[in-house]
């Protein structure tokens, strides 16, 4: 499915004046959107080993709102557990749910006008009144959008690394929180909270459900962690350090000039664009979780006649296809002299097209930016894969790791 658009929103004004600025209430951007999974089924993803959920429960200090006790429990848990909980102040919180539930994953087409590679995942709360997380600020962007019921969101002031957090909290609660506005968010609603602006949500009725778009933040020492593992294979033996640029010093001396050396030859591996363009398709590319659903051999170790693939017709305008939810699709527009080449990325993988062609044809480039950019489409639009053979063996093996399906 194209990206739908949220209403009451202006996106550039957005991406100008707040986009990791300033808070931004959204009122009715959802107005026509029907929450779309229950309390029930959450609490049942919560009771699965490999999906991460968590139990929150508030007791309030009357005299010191952020001196309130809170406990943390880890999932998975045991269905008797949910039946023995109060009827206020708790909250459970299960992330990724857009990995388990397409109909959840539908939401992030609503947020198109962001590079899907920033986002991380839908996390969903279920509250009862009094529930929440406290005061505490993250270290990314999130919209908070209201499934059902009501909640109140106080935003707070801007914090830091060095902002005090609570001792002996199980969560990262701040030791100060200072009320600057307050937004009482309806079914529809939508709070946008840029990175480290503070904010604490609770819930107004035993009927609330919050659905966290959050983006990623990776650190630098991780990206450069990752780019380093992947030059590694890229660099060969013959790839060395010397230092050429000898001046008369000490023999225990390390001079500039050797140090002006190391930072020309770092920077040059960093300023390589082709090296950084593969290795930033697989790092963006790779799944927060482990594509369950992914078999373990290759299409290369089944029979031609068994394939998925055979089964799926793609004159067929009404058949539509779908991307797994919890797999992700990039492509990267690589230009070379010869002409503009797409480089195809799928859960840290990246995919070679084209055959022996240097340069894919249109219609096959038209697909694959189809393929990345929408959930869903018509199984006609993947025709372009048909007319060459390895491609076809790229677009069945998929089907046959589940991160195409066919509705």
């Amino acid at each position: 499915m194209p990206s739908e658009y949220l209403m009451n929103f202006d996106q550039q004004a957005f991406l100008k004046d707040y986009w990791q600025k300033k808070p931004l209430l959204i009122k009715g951007g959802l107005a026509a959107w029907d929450n779309p999974i229950t309390a029930d089924e959450l609490a049942g993803l919560a009771l699965e080993e490999e999906v991460e959920s968590r139990l929150i429960e508030a007791q309030p200090v009357i005299d010191s709102v952020t001196k309130s006790q809170w406990s943390l429990e880890h999932g998975p848990f045991a269905e008797q557990r949910f039946s023995s909980l109060g009827e206020k102040n708790w909250t459970l919180l299960v992330q990724a749910v857009d990995h388990y539930a397409p109909e959840v994953a539908q939401l992030l087409t609503y947020f198109g006008f962001i590079p899907g590679w920033q986002i991380d995942d839908v996390m969903v709360s279920y509250a009862t009144k009094g529930g929440g997380v406290g005061p505490h600020y993250d270290r990314y962007d999130v919209f908070l959008v209201q499934g059902q019921g009501q909640r109140e969101w106080q935003i707070g002031q801007r914090c830091s690394k060095h902002t005090a957090l609570q001792d002996g909290q199980a969560l990262s609660l701040l030791t100060e929180f200072n009320c600057e506005q307050s937004y009482t968010l309806s079914a529809g609603d939508i709070l946008y909270v840029p990175p480290y602006v503070s904010h604490w949500g609770t819930a107004l009725d035993n009927n609330c459900m919050t659905y966290s778009v959050g983006f990623r933040s990776p650190s630098q020492a991780e990206m450069l962690d990752d780019y380093s593992g992947f030059m590694q294979d890229v660099l060969s033996e013959d790839d060395r350090f010397r230092d050429a640029t000898l001046s008369a010093s000490a023999a225990g001396a390390i001079d500039e000039q050797t140090i002006d050396s190391l930072a020309l030859m770092l920077s040059e591996r960093l300023r390589d664009k082709n090296h950084l363009r593969h290795w930033f398709g697989r790092w963006a590319s790779q799944t927060k979780y482990s594509v369950t659903n992914t078999q373990d051999e290759s299409i290369e170790n089944n029979n031609a006649e068994d394939l998925i693939i055979n089964e799926i017709d793609f004159n067929n305008t009404d058949l539509v296809i779908c991307r797994d939810s919890a797999s992700r699709f990039y492509y990267i527009d690589e230009n070379k002299k010869e002409g503009t080449q797409l480089l195809l990325f799928v859960n840290g993988r990246e995919i070679h097209l084209g055959g022996e062609l240097e340069v894919l044809p249109d219609l096959l480039k038209a697909s694959i930016k189809t393929l990345c950019n929408q959930q869903s489409f018509s199984a006609e639009q993947l025709q372009p894969w048909l007319n060459d053979p390895a491609n076809y063996n790229v677009l069945a093996e998929l089907f046959e790791n589940g991160e195409l399906y066919s509705e």
